[in-house]
């Protein structure tokens, strides 16, 4: 087995059934935080990333592929959505959050979780702006977007009253998609 293929789900049924629900668990907490509180502790998200780091361990046929699987999935679910922070796209919450829930996926399922976080992302987003601006104001920010792409970075003056969108759920549908489904991209 390769150190790249190694993931708290690789283990025996009884530990896949253990880490399914503490992992699912643990995001589900994550994501009644950000959406209640609009933060995400970081307290939580250390209890992520060790518990990811614990069952990477406990499944691993050695102790350093584990650890190496774990890590390295902090070091992508990081790498991935720092950008995101650094261009305030994101909370800091979120790109923690996101790398802790990478210590369980490994590499490989970190890059795939981004993905599937990135298409959960975009759904979530129109369905928040069909939310917070209707059917017509919709049509017409899609309008504008296609004729000046720079408008999506710029604050609108009427969302100003809208919520932040708790992408935190994107994050989590994503990570939990390449838990269920590890390799279905690649």
């Amino acid at each position: 087995m390769t150190v790249g293929h190694v993931s708290a789900w690789t283990g025996s049924p009884s530990w896949r059934l253990i880490g399914g629900v503490v992992f699912f668990g643990l995001l589900a907490l994550v994501c009644a935080f950000d959406i209640w509180t609009r933060r995400i502790p970081n307290w939580l998200v250390v209890i992520l990333a060790v518990t990811g780091i614990l069952i990477n361990v406990a499944t691993a046929p050695r102790i350093v592929d584990g650890l190496v699987a774990s890590l390295g999935g902090v070091v992508v679910g990081l790498l991935i959505w720092l950008p995101s922070w650094l261009f305030r796209l994101l909370g800091a919450g979120d790109v923690k959050m996101f790398a802790a829930a990478s210590a369980w996926l490994g590499m490989h399922g970190a890059f795939e979780g981004a993905i599937f976080a990135a298409f959960a992302g975009g759904a979530l987003a129109f369905l928040w702006m069909l939310w917070y601006r209707g059917l017509r104001g919709s049509a017409l920010t899609i309008w504008a977007v296609g004729v000046h792409p720079r408008s999506l970075i710029q604050p609108m003056d009427n969302l100003s009253t809208a919520r932040a969108l708790p992408y935190t759920l994107a994050l989590a549908v994503g990570a939990g998609v390449a838990a269920l489904h590890p390799h279905l991209l690649f």
